[in-house]
């Protein structure tokens, strides 16, 4: 169920006070709550990560500690927290509680101030199938097309007008964004109306991209699945030589327009590409990007389901099974287990805005008429939106099953790290 706790800025100055402000999370829902945080005049000292691959990195200009690292030098005394991690923001409070830290008083959630955190695909189309995504191994899709930046702009005004702790916008989901000709122009308004936006992209086109990084986005995540042949296996459609020479475009026009711009590669950990891994990473610290991984999932949660009902999957999913070291039934084990299945579904208060407006029940699952509301987002209060998601039948029996956690268990850093499924060097 979603639940919020609004506080006015004035009120969230006071329970700071003179204590230093530390982010926890480093990636895009912490990029927002940073900027919240600095338009309402609450100065930042730091973020907090647990990731490794975080660790000595800077994002805004602010370093990035590991929690002991943090834990070893303040207390709820000289430092207040703001949890802006979403996978396992119920942990970290945990662990902030075990330090001393309590909520409401030293440590807030900034998932619990804002309404919702906005996804918006602008573009309802992809130029790769890959076999692990629903573009490649799903039969049904929705109408394609793209986002106008006149659609876009009043969209913006919405979300702004009724969600004041809104601080980033994010530019996909299921489509690839580059294929939107607008989206040099959409990053832009998303500049003017002082929002962060992120981008996702597999970085597999023709096109030229150099106006997108020019309009300046804040964060561009590129995703990756091994070195040349075993690049095309699972980035199905994808040519390594065209996303390589891509990589160092990229490097080029984000020195050229805009050095600030946060470039993360995403490497999905397959059976056939762990040897790939240290390669990709020697090529990431060459570039400057940052490399983040995770266990290579099967999407959309629609086939989950299936698997979890022995229902036959096609052939794209099978291979994709195949291929992946952590088996869906084992990551369907594990999210079904008590301490996975009770916790909160990080997916509950987001909103995937369609191209077209419409609204789908969930980022995840993908089946085309599958909406939260019937109106589109421009139509509906977000009082509207929330009483949808808590009143939900299709949320309760998602959660009941444990399907809400899987995805959580593939993006395990942890886990990734206890069964050694990557080949890597950290000293």
């Amino acid at each position: 169920m979603i639940e919020k706790t609004y506080i006015e800025p004035e009120a969230l100055k006071e329970m700071v006070g003179a204590r230093k402000l530390f982010i926890w999370g480093a990636r895009h829902d912490g990029y927002a709550a940073s900027l919240v945080f600095k338009r309402m005049g609450i100065k930042q000292k730091a973020f907090i990560d647990s990731s490794i691959s975080l660790q000595g990195k800077e994002a805004f200009g602010y370093p990035i500690l590991l929690p002991d690292e943090f834990f070893a030098k303040y207390s709820k005394d000289n430092a207040f927290i703001v949890i802006a991690s979403g996978f396992y923001a119920d942990e970290i409070l945990g662990n902030c509680r075990e330090q001393g830290f309590q909520k409401m008083e030293s440590v807030l959630v900034y998932g619990e101030l804002r309404r919702f955190n906005y996804q918006v695909d602008v573009s309802g189309s992809c130029n790769l199938r890959c076999i692990s995504c629903p573009r490649g191994n799903y039969p049904d899709h929705r109408k394609s097309g793209f986002m106008s930046p006149q659609t876009y702009e009043k969209l913006l005004l919405k979300i702004l007008r009724d969600d004041p702790y809104t601080g980033i916008i994010s530019l996909y989901n299921w489509g690839e964004p580059l294929l939107n000709k607008s989206l040099p122009k959409i990053v832009r308004l998303t500049n003017r109306y002082s929002l962060l936006s992120a981008i996702s992209s597999n970085l597999n086109v023709t096109i030229d991209f150099e106006a997108v990084v020019a309009a300046k986005p804040t964060w561009f995540r590129v995703s990756n699945s091994g070195w040349g042949e075993n690049y095309e296996i699972t980035h199905t459609g994808g040519k390594w030589d065209l996303f390589y020479k891509n990589l160092f475009k990229l490097k080029e026009y984000r020195e050229q327009h805009h050095p600030e711009m946060i470039v993360e590669l995403f490497f999905h950990i397959y059976n056939h590409n762990q040897d790939d891994f240290l390669k990709v990473k020697e090529l990431c610290d060459s570039l400057d990007f940052t490399i983040r991984y995770r266990h290579a999932a099967l999407a959309p949660l629609d086939n989950i389901e299936k698997i979890m009902a022995n229902i036959p999957a096609s052939s794209e999913v099978e291979r994709t099974r195949e291929l992946q070291i952590l088996k869906v039934e084992e990551a369907i084990g594990i999210a079904e287990s008590p301490e996975e299945k009770n916790r909160p579904c990080y997916y509950e208060d987001h909103l995937w805005i369609n191209w077209d407006l419409h609204i789908a029940q969930c980022m995840e699952w993908y089946r085309p008429g599958l909406n939260l509301v019937e109106k589109d987002f421009l139509s509906v209060s977000p009082e509207e939106l929330i009483l949808a998601r808590n009143e939900s039948e299709f949320c309760t029996a998602c959660k009941e099953r444990g399907i809400h956690r899987v995805y959580c268990v593939y993006g395990d850093e942890k886990l990734i790290a206890q069964r050694e499924s990557l080949k890597k060097d950290h000293s």
